[in-house]
């Protein structure tokens, strides 16, 4: 990966021109939703793409508007509805057609969006990725959860609550999200040598919570009679679909619920005893250092290795690791248990942030 863009005038002028005929305008619904903020002439937009919509973002835009407001520049959120690649690429080229001056991304399929990366980091366009990764891509950083890590420690706290073994059915909104694919890694590795195991692979719902949640019934049916005692979401409203089933059905004596992130649904799941524990995410911390690192590649032209040194005391402030050669910003997750859950739900209280 380059450190410094390659000025190359026609090249960008050529790409610009060709997005611009297109792409879509953004004043429609045009598939997308959530969109957040307004561009203004006299200050840099910066562009944040989910990957799909979620209450998990709600707090990466509250750490964005907050150090936008503080940068004076303008802080987008704008999310694919329904969640696939073909309206995320869509929602990337208007973003450039609008002369956005950098833009962030949650990647749904890494290969199917490199050119696309890749061709705006040739047109000068700052691209970074945040919560899942791009990492074949010319994307500038990363900056998210050290997904493999996450679903480590989450099989780790697994092997604890299984002492005499489990069978486990994980549910997902695609597999083909690096940050799925490595949370799901993560869980397996950290299960070798016990006696816990999966009964199938994650079952996909494509971001859609109606299928989450005929999932998670449709496993429960199906796996049930072979010993099923645990279910595993691994996506923010997978846990929340795992709740509502097990409540309907009377099953929460017989079942382990393992969720990722802190969608307010699992957050009262939690205080109430209805799950066992969460992996919870810093949105709130991604989308605030998003935007800074933006902002500092605009000013630097676009070298990462400078923005990164301006942003580096800020992460160790917050104690962030910090890859220099890769470009990676890992900023950590955090195990929530009915235990520490209440102390958990007080700072989040305190900072105005109902999800996580």
């Amino acid at each position: 990966m380059k450190c410094r863009f390659l000025w190359q005038g026609a090249v960008a002028a050529a790409l610009m021109a060709a997005v611009a005929g297109c792409s879509n305008s953004s004043g429609g619904n045009g598939g997308t939703a959530s969109s957040t903020g307004s561009s203004s002439s006299s200050k840099p937009t910066y562009m944040l793409i989910t990957n799909g919509t979620s209450p998990f973002w709600v707090s990466l835009d509250k750490g964005s508007k907050e150090v936008g407001a503080t940068l004076k520049v303008d802080a987008e959120r704008q999310s694919p509805n329904p969640s696939n690649t073909v309206q995320q690429i869509r929602i990337f080229k208007d973003a450039l057609a609008k002369g956005v001056k950098g833009i962030g991304i949650s990647v749904i399929d890494p290969a199917a969006m490199t050119t696309t990366i890749n061709q705006a980091v040739a047109s000068h366009v700052p691209v970074i990725c945040f919560d899942s990764d791009a990492p074949n891509s010319n994307r500038l950083a990363y900056l998210g959860t050290n997904n493999f890590n996450a679903g480590f420690l989450a099989g780790q706290a697994a092997r604890k609550l299984f002492p005499n073994g489990g069978k486990l059915m994980a549910f997902v909104g695609t597999m083909s999200q690096q940050n799925a694919i490595d949370r799901y890694n993560g869980f397996l590795k950290a299960l070798q040598g016990s006696n816990i195991t999966f009964l199938a692979q994650p079952m996909i719902d494509n971001q859609d919570k109606n299928v989450a949640q005929t999932n998670v019934q449709n496993a429960i049916t199906k796996y049930q009679s072979q010993g099923l005692n645990g279910l595993v979401g691994l996506y923010s409203y997978d846990g929340p679909a795992i709740i509502n089933v097990v409540q309907q059905e009377n099953l929460r004596s017989k079942m382990k619920i393992i969720c990722f992130d802190g969608d307010p649904e699992t957050l009262k799941g939690l205080a109430d005893g209805m799950v066992d524990l969460t992996v919870v995410q810093s949105p709130y911390q991604e989308g605030r250092l998003s935007i800074m690192l933006l902002n500092y590649l605009n000013k630097d032209n676009g070298n990462v290795d400078e923005a990164l040194g301006q942003l580096k005391p800020e992460l160790d402030k917050l104690k962030m690791p910090l890859d220099m050669k890769n470009h990676t910003i890992d900023t950590g997750v955090t195990v929530v248990t009915p235990a520490n859950a209440p102390a958990f739900l007080q700072m989040l209280k305190e900072k105005g942030i109902a999800s996580t």
